[in-house]
């Protein structure tokens, strides 16, 4: 594993119809939904970590809290910075900003843990096996 914190990666997206509010059915109006931000913020953290996991393992999501403070229009470019600020053996925490032309849209801190990959889809494949 070659993780430190402070590393960081920025990402970035169009605001559009397919990740509006209203199409995503968390709201009725035409502006950048909660759920696409917090998608975005996953993507993000999970590109910054790619290639410095040791083989076979990977991250899940565990916790997002991360306040959407801003309406975003149609149109508009999103970015996303994700800051590694924490290693607690296989728990990895990230601050979040989330940025528009005007300025912050969302703020807050992301958690993930290493896993082996393999074993942990066994595990979620046999949930239901009895």
């Amino acid at each position: 594993m070659n993780l430190n914190t402070g590393m960081k990666m920025i990402k970035t997206e169009t605001v559009t119809v397919e990740n509006a509010a209203k199409t995503l059915g968390s709201g009725s109006l035409l502006v950048y939904g909660t759920p696409a931000m917090l998608l975005l913020v996953e993507k993000t953290a999970v590109a910054l970590l790619d290639g410095h996991l040791d083989e076979g393992m990977t991250t899940v999501g565990t916790n997002l809290n991360v306040d959407h403070v801003s309406a975003s229009p149609i149109g508009c470019e999103v970015s996303c910075e994700v800051t590694l600020t924490e290693i607690d053996r296989k728990k990895l925490t990230f601050a979040v900003e989330v940025k528009d032309p005007a300025g912050v849209i969302g703020k807050g801190t992301h958690e993930r843990f290493i896993v082996d990959a393999e074993k942990f889809q066994n595990k979620a494949n046999g949930k239901f096996d009895k």
